[in-house]
């Protein structure tokens, strides 16, 4: 996913509107892999600052996610902000001068001043990690699996007996509070 940044990096102060799509291929999680239901789409602003390129935005997209309480593959729409940092390598003169800026920034990108375009696939990428869900359900409402038979218990019913007590919180059970009147 490139930016084309060759009249923006003019002079400081311009800005420029950018619109990209593109279809990803799916994003892989160890032995997983979790598709896209549509392009991404990135409409962002692209300043340049004094320091270099500011890029500022909104991603919006689908993944098909698998439910973590039913297990089916339902649709997650995503719209994630997108804040991008990108440095000129070339006004970096000094090792120590590098090391610094890579101190004071882990989300800092790089970029030549001779380059026309800046790929921001990873930025994209790494600003979707952090909005997927640590346990994704295809709604509130879903019911999961029968714990014992392991039917969807949205589609089907059960008649399997669920009221089995954990045997180390049974004692719990006889006790006896007194009502205050």
């Amino acid at each position: 996913m490139k930016v084309y940044i060759g009249d923006v990096k003019k002079e400081v102060g311009w800005t420029s509107k950018e619109s990209l799509r593109k279809t990803f291929p799916p994003l892989s999680f160890g032995n997983e892999k979790t598709p896209f239901a549509q392009p991404v789409q990135v409409d962002l602003i692209v300043t340049n600052c004094d320091s270099g390129l500011l890029l500022e935005g909104q991603i919006k997209t689908a993944l098909i996610l698998p439910c973590s309480r039913c297990l089916e593959p339902f649709i997650y729409k995503v719209e994630a902000p997108l804040k991008l940092e990108f440095r000129n390598l070339d006004r970096i003169t000094r090792a120590s001068d590098f090391e610094a800026e890579a101190k004071s920034a882990d989300d800092m990108y790089y970029y030549h001043e001779e380059d026309a375009v800046i790929d921001i696939e990873g930025g994209v990428i790494e600003a979707l990690l952090v909005h997927f869900p640590m346990k994704p359900i295809c709604s509130e409402g879903c019911q999961g699996l029968c714990p014992i038979c392991g039917i969807n218990l949205n589609q089907n019913h059960c008649d399997c007996k669920k009221n089995n007590i954990d045997p180390r919180l049974a004692a719990l059970k006889k006790i006896k509070l007194e009502k205050k009147v």
